[in-house]
């Protein structure tokens, strides 16, 4: 029932209280939903489940399409997203070591040029990952 990507992603947290005025007047608990993005329109007290329904409603339409392709589902474009950053990296590693090895380095002075070259490996995937990322999921409002 719930979308948890919808509604944890930081810019849409639902806040729920009792309504003790309608709680009182129908006889059971009745809740009141805000949004802490402070747009979503006042609705009426209800049940726990209309009320998150209703701040799932609000989230979808906040939300806005990926500006990836319309023919590629967003799973590929993971799949894809994930295999390039494998490859990124892979060729990283790839080129320190052959430079340990073109320039005969060993001991300390070879693990700190492997090290090196994959933590660039690494920070050149998840570089990747962070300027495409509007590309592959939605973003949010």
């Amino acid at each position: 029932m719930l979308d948890r990507f919808a509604i944890d992603d930081g810019h849409h947290l639902a806040e729920i209280v009792i309504d003790e005025d309608a709680s009182t007047a129908a006889g059971t608990a009745r809740f009141r939903v805000t949004c802490s993005c402070g747009r979503m329109p006042r609705q009426p007290a209800g049940t726990r489940e209309q009320t998150l329904s209703t701040h799932v409603a609000h989230v979808s339409t906040k939300a806005s399409p990926s500006k990836g392709p319309e023919w590629l589902p967003v799973g590929a474009r993971l799949v894809i997203l994930a295999a390039v950053m494998l490859i990124i990296w892979g060729a990283c590693y790839v080129t320190g070591q052959n430079v340990t090895h073109d320039h005969d380095l060993t001991g300390a002075t070879a693990k700190t040029v492997l090290g090196g070259f994959h933590l660039v490996g690494l920070t050149l995937a998840f570089g990747l990952m962070v300027a495409v990322r509007r590309y592959i999921a939605p973003t949010r409002a």
